[in-house]
């Protein structure tokens, strides 16, 4: 095995040599079945006691006998080195999760059809053996399912990504802000609208339980140009929303990536303003099919840029 750090200045050669000799209780025969010479495995067992600070050995001429604290150390090793064996052996082998399942979740109103077709067809030529689920969820419910492990990867936006909850993620492409209106308000014959334009407008916002962060984002949006938004409505989902913008009910602000199958709806890009897409998944994810798709998508990445 190799020499790395274990805890502190313990390394995995000493514990090896540990277990070894507390198996043979015989420091000659340990050695030799380490092949290495006795003096040498010695020193490593003594500077093993001195890092723990306890005597692990009884070293007699009657023999080698465990101390209590070595027979503690042993039993709780127990068979650490075998774990260690089939977690390795396992890691290497060839194809590793070639043959799993993925589960992708989006939010319910993103426009995937300009970015996660190419990726899916490329990933399914290379990986056959990989089944794929895909799920529409609103903010909330793509955020819970991601923690809880029941999504493997989402596609959302960059305000939902929390770094302190260990979860990594990678920017798809940016999306333009866009203030949204319905067709019958007398603003959407406008050519251009400023924020100036909608000051006195009432708002229909995502609910800040909903989206915390895409809530108070557009709120301090709207500050940054000298007002705060009359909020009449506060939805629970990006459908309800664009349902009650085009009543009429009010105007809102979104990313402009948005599925538009509503031509009573009217779309104003905001200059300079934009947020990122992103595919997000938890570091801690062991389904190693997540590693093969996340790594297959940011290299289709990487050669269209």
């Amino acid at each position: 095995m190799g020499d790395g750090i274990l805890n502190k200045g313990i390394t995995l050669l000493q514990i090896e040599y540990f277990i070894a000799v507390a198996r043979s209780l015989n420091f000659t025969d340990a050695a030799k079945s380490m092949y290495v010479a006795q003096p040498s495995l010695s020193k490593q067992i003594a500077l093993l006691e001195k890092e723990i600070g306890v005597q692990l050995f009884n070293r007699s001429t009657r023999g080698v006998r465990l101390t209590p604290a070595g027979a503690v150390l042993y039993k709780e090793m127990g068979n650490v080195l075998e774990t260690i064996h089939e977690a390795i052996e396992k890691s290497s082998q060839k194809n590793l999760g070639e043959q799993g399942s993925i589960t992708i979740g989006c939010l319910d109103t993103m426009d995937t059809d300009n970015f996660l077709p190419p990726f899916i067809k490329s990933f399914k030529e290379n990986h056959r053996g990989i089944s794929m689920v895909f799920e529409r969820h609103s903010f909330k419910a793509l955020r819970e399912k991601l923690m809880s492990g029941s999504l493997d990867v989402i596609f959302t936006l960059s305000f939902e990504i929390d770094d302190s909850l260990d979860i990594v993620y990678d920017t798809i492409f940016k999306s333009r802000t866009s203030i949204v209106m319905s067709t019958t308000n007398p603003l959407s014959d406008k050519e251009n609208l400023t924020f100036k334009d909608i000051r006195n407008e009432d708002f229909v916002f995502i609910s800040r339980d909903e989206s915390p962060r895409g809530f108070d984002g557009v709120i301090s949006l709207c500050r940054e140009h000298g007002f705060a938004p009359n909020i009449v409505r506060q939805l629970p989902n990006i459908g309800s929303l664009l349902l009650c913008v085009e009543s009429g009910i009010g105007i809102s602000i979104l990313d402009s990536n948005i599925r538009r199958h509503n031509s009573s709806l009217k779309h104003f890009e905001i200059e300079n303003d934009q947020v990122d897409v992103v595919m997000a998944w938890k570091k801690d994810n062991v389904n190693p099919s997540v590693s093969l798709f996340t790594n297959s998508v940011l290299s289709r990445e990487i050669e269209n840029s």
